[in-house]
């Protein structure tokens, strides 16, 4: 049996989904759990977790299910926030776990690299851009694929 991929993006909180993705009515707040109920797991620039507090991390988790993911960039596991204990990776951008798509990424060529998946280590397929076309085109590959 194949192990899950989880599908991700490069943060939650981009611009062009304010009303694409999100709820027009929804507050900002609010975005990280709606998020939550969509993908698997978020990419987290450095800067970008960096700036944050214990408060802050203790809302991550408690805006997040138990099983979803940061990928935290560049952050060793000693540095790890302890408010995101288990529920947090350090990894680097260029890692060989994340698998990166955009809008021009062909979905054949992204099926091709994600055939040879057995039991290996997990994968983290993340949209660099945020296409929201192109995030649904690459969720539907994965449930074809049994992902």
């Amino acid at each position: 049996m194949k192990q899950p991929v989880a599908l991700g993006a490069d943060g939650w909180d981009r611009p062009e989904w304010s009303d694409a993705f999100y709820p027009p009515d929804m507050p900002e707040a609010w975005r990280l759990t709606y998020y939550n109920t969509q993908f698997d797991c978020v990419f987290l620039a450095a800067q970008v977790w960096r700036q944050a507090d214990a408060a802050v991390y203790e809302a991550w988790a408690a805006d997040t299910h138990e099983h979803f993911l940061f990928l935290l960039e560049g952050a060793r596991p000693e540095a790890l926030p302890e408010e995101l204990a288990g529920r947090a990776r350090g990894i680097s951008r260029d890692d060989p776990r994340l698998l990166w798509f955009d809008r021009q990424t062909s979905l054949k060529t992204l099926a091709a690299q994600l055939a040879p998946l057995g039991n290996e280590a997990p994968l983290y397929l993340l949209s660099r851009d945020g296409d929201l076309g192109q995030v649904e085109r690459v969720r539907t590959l994965l449930e074809l694929m049994g992902l």
